[in-house]
C-alpha cells in the first residue's frame, strides 16, 4: 500500500473510534467543546502521519544504490 493509502485508512478508523468514544460519554454540545475535540482530533492525526511518513521512509533509505561512472 502507498503511504497516503495507509494515512487515509488510519485516519478514518482512528476518526471513527474518536467519535465513537465522544458518543459514549456524551457529544459536545456547545461550540467550544466541538473546537476542542476537533483540535485533539486534529492533533493525533498529525501524530499518525508523522508516524507513517517516518516508518515509510526509512525503508525508502534502505536500498542501497550501485555507483557508476559517466564517460564524457
Amino acid at each position: 500500500m502507498k503511504t497516503n493509502q495507509i494515512f487515509i485508512l488510519s485516519a478514518i478508523v482512528i476518526t471513527t473510534a474518536f467519535f465513537g468514544v465522544l458518543s459514549v460519554f456524551e457529544l459536545p454540545h456547545t461550540v467550544m467543546e466541538w473546537i476542542v475535540s476537533d483540535t485533539i482530533l486534529g492533533v493525533i492525526l498529525y501524530f499518525n502521519y508523522l508516524v507513517i511518513a517516518m516508518n515509510q521512509d526509512s525503508t525508502k533509505t534502505r536500498t542501497r544504490f550501485q555507483s557508476g561512472k559517466a564517460t564524457v
